[in-house]
């Protein structure tokens, strides 16, 4: 496969005026260190209702590679799609703002899709350091194995880190239709369809406190539990 060249950093923010700056900050210097100027990172605001757009716009003046686009609702699939889509770098992956995932996995997926289209982080492995609380480490374990029982899949964390050759990228996303983070679902599904390789590294995630309220986090699950069971129905109706 052709060497990458350049490197897409996407990065949603809804609401993020406290992190938003100090991410950019960060992620511009490992990027710089790891290969020089040929970058780009996105930032994707979309519907915030306090500073963030203000702010991404002092970003955008501020770095000559950073870019800010705006989307009207607070749709977290949308704004992945969206920066999909309108890069032109040879590799792409989409960062949280909270920076809650160690930056190497960057470094990393940038050799190694060279000879892979698709890298996938994985935080429950043996080499990975999770520093979350457990409630949250059990969500998204429940989430992976319903995923894999449902699809017949066979993935070790559907809920990371993933980095694409950008062809691959616009390939697999233009069939996606989530406007939430259900599209991660949606993409390691038709990844497995189109028997695409990949490969899974170990990834680091730190995560102090639940940063959202317990009912919050209860009908988020419930939400995600439907939409596995709806997705997975129209996929068998469409056999």
């Amino acid at each position: 496969m052709p060497k990458i060249k350049n490197i897409c950093v996407i990065i949603p923010a809804y609401n993020e005026e406290k992190y938003l700056r100090n991410c950019i900050n960060v992620i511009y210097k490992y990027l710089t260190k790891l290969i020089g100027n040929n970058f780009e990172i996105l930032i994707i605001e979309n519907g915030s209702t306090d500073n963030t757009a203000d702010i991404a716009k002092e970003l955008e003046v501020e770095y000559s590679n950073v870019k800010s686009f705006f989307l009207h609702s607070a749709l977290y699939g949308e704004a992945y799609r969206y920066g999909v889509l309108h890069t032109k770098c040879d590799m792409v992956t989409v960062y949280p703002v909270d920076l809650a995932f160690s930056l190497n996995f960057i470094g990393r997926a940038y050799r190694l899709l060279e000879k892979y289209p698709v890298i996938l982080g994985v935080r429950f492995h043996k080499k990975s350091k999770v520093d979350r609380p457990l409630i949250r480490i059990l969500i998204s374990k429940i989430h992976t194995t319903l995923v894999n029982l449902l699809f017949s899949t066979h993935y070790n964390d559907v809920n990371c880190l993933k980095a694409y050759r950008t062809d691959i990228a616009k390939k697999l996303i233009k069939y996606t239709t989530s406007q939430d983070p259900f599209i991660e679902v949606e993409l390691v599904y038709l990844l497995e369809r189109t028997a695409i390789k990949f490969y899974e590294i170990p990834v680091n995630h730190t995560e102090k406190e639940i940063a959202r309220h317990p009912l919050y986090i209860v009908l988020s699950i419930l939400k995600n539990f439907i939409s596995l069971f709806t997705y997975k129905f129209k996929r068998v109706n469409k056999r």
